[in-house]
């Protein structure tokens, strides 16, 4: 823990280079995976129209038609992609690489999720419980206790696209948020201890 801003925080760091890696690589694969969809959709559509050519005016063309859906759900899932493509491009191009994964404070815990533009703020009233898995790339689970979204107050950056992509519904009720987190620099026992100190012991990793 250090002093910042007047107070003190604890802040959770990554390895910036491990981040730079991860953004060539899914600037390199996730246009792929979006041509893949389209490529699917295209030969689906080919042999719809191909059958429907062979049977003619038969009553077998609507059983056809009904094979047809795959290619528009295809096409629309490539859409989105796409333009999910394009705004990740738009955030890195003015976006840093940071080290900072996470802040913890006395406020709550600001989680920086590399591909939204902003960081997401949830004060510990809103958090249920919070979990890190992993060595190397780790993963960070975040549980909202529940009726907290993106308009509660004090609550901030969940409206990103990019963050409710990684929200999740359980099943009492609440959310989850999930968010990877490259090379992390602590312990998970010392950040522990970090979670249970700015929130007067009410939160932990479990």
């Amino acid at each position: 823990m250090h002093e910042g801003q007047g107070r003190r925080e604890y802040i959770v760091t990554s390895d910036p280079e491990a981040v730079a890696r991860v953004r060539a690589s899914l600037l390199r694969t996730l246009p792929v995976a979006a041509w893949a969809g389209v490529a699917g959709a295209v030969l689906i559509a080919s042999v719809v129209v191909l059958l429907l050519l062979s049977l003619g005016s038969s009553a077998s063309q609507l059983w056809v038609l009904a094979f047809a859906w795959p290619a528009a759900f295809l096409f629309y899932d490539a859409r989105c992609r796409f333009a999910a493509i394009r705004r990740l491009k738009r955030t890195w191009a003015v976006k840093e690489v940071s080290p900072v994964a996470m802040h913890l404070s006395a406020e709550g815990l600001l989680c920086a999720i590399d591909s939204a533009p902003e960081p997401v703020f949830l004060p510990w009233s809103a958090i249920a419980r919070v979990r890190v898995t992993g060595q190397g790339l780790s993963a960070v689970r975040v549980d909202l206790t529940p009726g907290v979204s993106a308009t509660t107050p004090g609550v901030s950056g969940l409206h990103q696209p990019e963050a409710r992509m990684r929200m999740r519904r359980t099943w009492k009720g609440g959310a989850r948020l999930r968010f990877a987190v490259y090379a992390l620099r602590q312990p998970i026992s010392e950040i522990d201890q970090a979670l249970g100190h700015f929130s007067n012991g009410r939160i932990g990793i479990r």
